[in-house]
C-alpha cells in the first residue's frame, strides 16, 4: 500500500521514499513502487504528475503514476544507474504542471456551482478532464449556458477569496458534510471519504489535488461550449 502524501497536502513539491517494487521493461522503460509518494496519478479527470525518482546513482523520470488497488505504479525512463528494491530515493513533482492543474480543478469545481446558480438545481457531470492542454466539463443538460454568464458566475466565487478546505470522514458522516454536490449517486462504497469544501460555495468528495483559496486561480475563462451526445461540454482555462 502507497501512503499517498498529496491527498493531505497538495503543496508538497517533493519528498523521501523507499523503493519497494521495481519491474523492468523493454529498453530503459521501467514501473517503480515506492512505501510514499507525492505523485498523484491518473484518476478522477486529473492527470497524472510528472516528475523524477533519484538517488545519488540513480535518476528516473516519471512519466505517469497509475493507481492499482492501493499501490501506485510510477511508469517512466531509467535515465541513469538502475533502482533497487530498499533504495532510499527523492521525489520530484513537476511543480509548474501540478500547481496548473491544482488551479484548473478548483475552477472545476467553481463551474460546477456556476452551473446549479444558472439552472436552478444540480447538475451532473459525465466527463470532466481537470489540466492541459485543454481542461473540460460534459454536463447533463440538453440546452448550454450562456458562456459570459458561466464566466461571471464562477469569477465572482474566484475574486471572492475563499478558502478551500479538504477534510477526511467516515461514511455515516458523508450526508452531514456534503451540500451542491453532483453526482452523489455514483460514490463507491467506502469507510472514509475525502471531502473537498469551497466554504459556502460546495462540498464534495473529491481525491484530486486543489488549491487553498479561490484567489489563486487568478481568472476563469469560458474557452467553448458546444453540444455533446451526452450533453453540453464546457472547455475552459485559468489565468
Amino acid at each position: 500500500m502507497t501512503e499517498e502524501l498529496f491527498l493531505k497536502d497538495a503543496y508538497l513539491k517533493e519528498c523521501e521514499a523507499r523503493i519497494t517494487g521495481v519491474e523492468l521493461l523493454k529498453g530503459s522503460k521501467a514501473y517503480i513502487e515506492l512505501d510514499r509518494t507525492i505523485f498523484h496519478p491518473l484518476s478522477g479527470g486529473q492527470p497524472s504528475d510528472e516528475g523524477t525518482i533519484s538517488s545519488e546513482s540513480m535518476t528516473f523520470r516519471v512519466k505517469k503514476a497509475i493507481r492499482q488497488n492501493k499501490q501506485i505504479r510510477h511508469w517512466g525512463k531509467i535515465e541513469e544507474g538502475e533502482p533497487r528494491v530498499g533504495d532510499t530515493v527523492k521525489c520530484v513533482i513537476d511543480w509548474e504542471k501540478r500547481y496548473l492543474v491544482m488551479k484548473l480543478h478548483t475552477a472545476g469545481h467553481i463551474l460546477d456551482y456556476a452551473m446549479m446558480k444558472i439552472y436552478g438545481k444540480l447538475v451532473e457531470t459525465v466527463d470532466a478532464y481537470h489540466g492541459p492542454p485543454e481542461a473540460y466539463l460534459v454536463y447533463k443538460v440538453s440546452q448550454p449556458p450562456e458562456a459570459s454568464q458561466l464566466e461571471s458566475i464562477a469569477n465572482e466565487v474566484v475574486d471572492a477569496g475563499i478558502n478551500v478546505v479538504v477534510k477526511f470522514v467516515p461514511r455515516d458522516m458523508l450526508e452531514k458534510v456534503t451540500y451542491n454536490a453532483p453526482n452523489l449517486s455514483r460514490l463507491p462504497l467506502l469507510e472514509e471519504y475525502r471531502i473537498v469544501e469551497i466554504e459556502g460555495i460546495n462540498s464534495m468528495p473529491c481525491s484530486g489535488t486543489h488549491v487553498k483559496n479561490t484567489r489563486e486561480i487568478g481568472h476563469i475563462k469560458i474557452l467553448g461550449i458546444t453540444n455533446e451526445i451526452e450533453g453540453v461540454k464546457v472547455k475552459y482555462s485559468v489565468y
